[in-house]
């Protein structure tokens, strides 16, 4: 089979004899697994993002467990907000100002997926877009690493977020 990948061509070759079999089958089907469960991730750490710069508190809650543990420390070690439990979470939500031209973006995430543990740990860059339509930029960047659970739901949700802010701009 070739598909196309804008204008390069990309042959994937599966051999028959490795998904015909049980365990080529079984494997097959975890890989695809796992990749789903990766989407399914991406899709909350995007809806976390959204919903923080639109303001849209109840979507923002829906990517965390009840029990979940965020922090966020700034580049000289101090932290800047420990959130424990939903209760501290609605409070800093809804207390978070959301500013025209603010966007949180995440990038190169890297996943570790426990689809038997339905446990997932995502280390990721970020940075915040802040300006307007005179003048935009970065104005802060870090990473972050989170710990995701799979819901009886069958939802991904972060328990654990700990984000480290490694530069932010001057003036």
């Amino acid at each position: 089979m070739t598909e196309f990948l804008g204008a390069s061509p990309v042959r994937v070759v599966l051999k028959a004899k490795d998904c015909n079999d049980f365990q080529g089958r079984a494997a097959m089907d975890r890989e695809l697994g796992i990749l789903l469960d990766e989407r399914a991730i991406t899709a909350v750490m995007n809806e976390y993002c959204h919903a923080m710069d639109t303001g849209q508190h109840d979507r923002w809650m829906a990517c965390f467990t009840a029990d979940a543990v965020y922090d966020v420390a700034l580049p000289d070690g101090r932290i800047y907000a420990r959130l424990e439990g939903e209760a501290d979470f609605r409070k800093f939500i809804t207390g978070y100002k959301v500013l025209p031209g603010h966007k949180h973006v995440y990038v190169t995430p890297i996943f570790d997926i426990d689809p038997d543990a339905g446990e997932a740990t995502v280390e990721a860059y970020w940075f915040m877009l802040s300006g307007s339509e005179a003048k935009a930029g970065i104005s802060s960047l870090g990473r972050s690493s989170d710990r995701f659970v799979k819901g009886a739901d069958g939802r991904w949700r972060m328990r654990e977020r700990r984000v480290a802010t490694e530069g932010v701009a001057v003036g």
